[in-house]
């Protein structure tokens, strides 16, 4: 199978020893690091302000797509740190930042399932009212 980057006739020793995503030819460099970053950084904000805002309404795997998208974010600035390192730079301030939203968010979300699930065997925990479907007790809670 022939590589689309190389010439007709050249040997499989030409190839670079790595993927082509960390490679010499910045692809894989302090672009990539700063591209994850802080697209982790602002997934990780709207994470935070969907869990702080997003109605709920009783249904507790909203909580798990909000959690999965805050741990998404956490991934993707994670993918940074590497890059940073290897170009011998320090790395990025968002990178912690995304991590410290992300393990808030997540907190929120478990918070929040365990009052939903609570709330279907009748124990009452203090919550927002719209993580229940608005002014409704939390009665009709769907798990």
């Amino acid at each position: 199978m022939s590589d689309a980057r190389e010439p007709e006739g050249s040997e499989e020793s030409d190839r670079p020893d790595g993927p082509w995503w960390t490679g010499e030819d910045e692809v894989g460099g302090i672009g990539f690091a700063r591209f994850f970053a802080y697209t982790g950084l602002l997934m990780s904000i709207a994470s935070l302000v969907i869990a702080l805002v997003a109605p709920l309404e009783g249904d507790a795997l909203r909580t798990v797509w909000i959690t999965g998208f805050a741990a998404t974010s956490m991934w993707i600035a994670f993918m940074a740190a590497p890059r940073y390192r290897r170009e011998g730079m320090r790395v990025s301030p968002a990178v912690p930042i995304t991590m410290v939203l992300g393990v808030l968010t997540i907190a929120i979300m478990v918070y929040a399932f365990t009052v939903i699930a609570l709330a279907s065997t009748g124990v009452v925990l203090p919550a927002p009212a719209y993580w229940f479907g608005g002014e409704v007790a939390p009665s009709g809670v769907n798990v």
